[in-house]
């Protein structure tokens, strides 16, 4: 008997395996009954038969091997696609599912084999149609399930840099509270507001992340703007929670033009932060404004610090990659060693830790329509935003994927 023609007389017995076998996928499987285990098993060999009687060629077994296939439905209805989101929310793990298939193809040429001991010719041809159609099958779920995780985990991301925002505001008023009453006592106030700040700060890149992730861009409201005015007062704000630290603005020509401010005023600090974290702490950090070109305004943020490795310097925009600063390593020995210091914790959320400033300012930058760009020079590191005076109302329509290493 053909193979395909097998399947279909044989399907109820082969289906009665996979169950079983999907029974045993613990702990996901363990209060599962028959209908949930069994999900779409049916529809998914009855694509297989279908794929299977389909006429192709050398390159589109090849494709559909590689889940390639040309004739492929882009619907997320194929039952590969949707056994995989049904099983990422029944908790199965990637490689329960994909133990699935592997189940139901040993178990469909097991039971062929003993239905047909003799070998024909056309045998050799239906086995490889048939795995050519499961691996087809494979690849679509894998891609999908991948998705499906990945887009849970940024949802949860995102709501939780959300919820986290509330118990933080608390915590920044009372720190305010205790610096108003005794403001001669500086010895928590400033660093718990100044904790706070960092955290803030990291939220935001958090928030900012998950929205590219989960494929929203960067939605923009430009208003007008006197951009000297505006980071200074940025500049200001940081100062009070860096009061041991110089920050410098210069500016020059025209500083008039249409911009976010909510979006600037989180890419700006970013830069300062960053500024800050890696930058000498005896030296200060400039922030220069030029506004002599008629359809852009410069924003250059420069630090004199340790030298940029040069292997960063392609990755430095890319999300979740950070070089390690000597307050890090100094927080990290501080812990390892155990020896109480009362500043270490605070060192620990101080700066972009989760390696997303950066990133975020990218794409700050690239909604405006404008860029930014890293110059390292020695010990001094410039950072060069480039902002047209004029910036699109519209999310950004194609974030830009993370560049290889």
């Amino acid at each position: 008997m053909r193979l395909a023609d097998f399947i279909t007389s044989n399907i109820d017995s082969i289906l009665t395996d996979w169950v079983a076998f999907a029974s045993q996928q613990l702990p996901a499987a363990r209060n599962m009954d028959e209908v949930e285990l069994l999900d779409h098993g049916k529809t998914l060999l009855e694509e297989i038969v279908t794929n299977m009687a389909r006429p192709e060629g050398e390159a589109e077994r090849k494709a559909k091997s590689e889940g390639n296939s040309q004739e492929a439905s882009e619907s997320s209805n194929v039952p590969s696609r949707s056994h995989a989101r049904q099983r990422e929310r029944q908790g199965f793990e990637i490689g329960q599912m994909v133990a699935e298939y592997r189940a139901l193809r040993a178990t469909v040429l097991r039971r062929w084999q003993a239905a047909a001991p003799s070998f024909e010719a056309q045998d050799l041809d239906d086995m490889m149609r048939f795995n050519e159609a499961l691996d087809q099958a494979l690849a679509e779920s894998v891609d999908v399930f991948v998705q499906e995780v990945g887009r849970a985990r940024d949802l949860f991301l995102g709501m939780m840099g959300h919820d986290l925002r509330g118990p933080l505001s608390t915590i920044a008023s009372c720190a305010a509270v205790e610096l108003r009453k005794w403001p001669g006592d500086v010895r928590y106030a400033p660093l718990t507001l100044r904790s706070v700040a960092q955290m803030k700060a990291l939220l935001n890149d958090l928030m900012e992340f998950t929205t590219y992730r989960l494929g929203k861009g960067l939605s923009l409201t430009p208003v007008p703007l006197q951009l000297d005015q505006f980071v200074r007062h940025t500049l200001d704000e940081i100062n009070a929670v860096y009061a041991e630290r110089t920050l410098v603005l210069e500016s020059h020509g025209d500083m008039h033009g249409r911009w976010d401010g909510r979006r600037l005023h989180q890419a700006l600090s970013n830069l300062v932060f960053n500024a800050l974290k890696y930058g000498f702490p005896g030296l200060p950090v400039s922030t220069v404004l030029d506004g002599t070109r008629p359809d852009e305004v410069l924003l250059t943020v420069r630090n004199t610090g340790k030298p940029i490795a040069p292997h960063m310097l392609p990755r430095l925009f890319d999300p979740l990659v950070r070089e390690e600063s000597d307050e890090d390593r100094e927080a990290r020995s501080s812990i390892e060693s155990n020896s109480g210091s009362q500043g270490a914790p605070a060192d620990l959320v101080a700066g972009a830790n989760l390696g997303l400033g950066l990133f975020v300012v990218r794409e700050i930058a690239l909604a405006h329509g404008g860029s930014v760009e890293v110059v390292a020079d020695g010990e001094t590191t410039e950072f060069r935003l480039r902002l047209p005076r004029v910036s699109p109302p519209t999310a950004n329509p194609s974030p830009q994927q993370p560049a290889k290493a």
